[in-house]
């Protein structure tokens, strides 16, 4: 069966609608600190954005995406910056049929642990088999309990002289389709692109079954900032997993 690239309509124009995010560099130097991270893996690593910041902040990072074209912009982006950073093609469902070594760090973001597609329990002990004992597995996500009481139907994320991006959602039962429009204001031939993605709307008691169902253990919160995550206020999730061991 051939696999099709999801990501090849977007992969391009990815990073349009990604900004600096201080809060955000800080949230991952203090976590990976706390924890003592040398290595991490970003198993979602998309155009390689964070691989890039992950080396910067000082920790060995490697990347691995599922998407052809992702991973070639990732690829991009690492020459550019003189690195060397290794990425690998990969489905997080089963990382241990590609890496041999284990990792300090996993990293799965942007609501990527969330696709349509994607088996949660098979991907989240497909990473505790490539992750250290005293290890952490992050992944995040915009859907909240807050925000999902009045879903968004449509989101402006970028409208600039040169770029334009809005989001359009559909909810059906737990399943959000996200219609992506890409416009870009120039004499390109191709300047519209449309991509659809479906993710599941997993909120917080949802999550704490998952993590028990895994043999997980976690911290909620509800930004970069370390906020405790709020069922009533926070615009966002953000999980970090630990591996429950049993007390002898």
């Amino acid at each position: 069966m051939i696999q099709v690239d999801k990501y090849s309509n977007i992969a391009e124009t990815y990073d349009y609608a990604l900004f600096e995010n201080p809060e955000r560099e800080n949230f991952f130097m203090k976590i990976f600190k706390q924890n003592n991270v040398n290595t991490v893996l970003d198993c979602a690593c998309g155009t390689g954005k964070d691989l890039i910041l992950f080396n910067s902040l000082g920790f060995d990072a490697i990347g691995s995406d599922i998407s052809d074209s992702m991973l070639s912009m990732a690829q991009k982006r690492i020459n550019e910056n003189g690195l060397r950073i290794p990425l690998y093609k990969a489905d997080y469902q089963f990382l241990q049929n590609i890496f041999s070594k284990s990792f300090d760090a996993i990293v799965c973001l942007s609501n990527a642990i969330n696709e349509i597609d994607v088996d949660v329990l098979k991907a989240l002990n497909s990473m505790q088999t490539v992750l250290n004992d005293k290890g952490i597995i992050i992944f995040d996500q915009g859907q909240t309990d807050s925000s999902m009481q009045n879903p968004p139907k449509y989101s402006v994320e970028v409208n600039n002289r040169d770029f334009s991006r809005l989001y359009a959602m559909d909810y059906r039962r737990n399943i959000m389709t996200v219609n992506v429009f890409d416009l870009i204001h120039t004499d390109r031939k191709n300047d519209f692109n449309h991509s659809e993605f479906k993710v599941k709307i997993r909120l917080y008691n949802e999550w704490v079954k998952i993590l028990n169902k895994a043999n997980l253990q976690g911290d909620f919160y509800g930004y970069w900032d370390f906020d405790p995550y709020n069922k009533i206020s926070s615009q966002r999730l953000i999980i970090v997993a630990k591996k429950r061991f049993k007390s002898i």
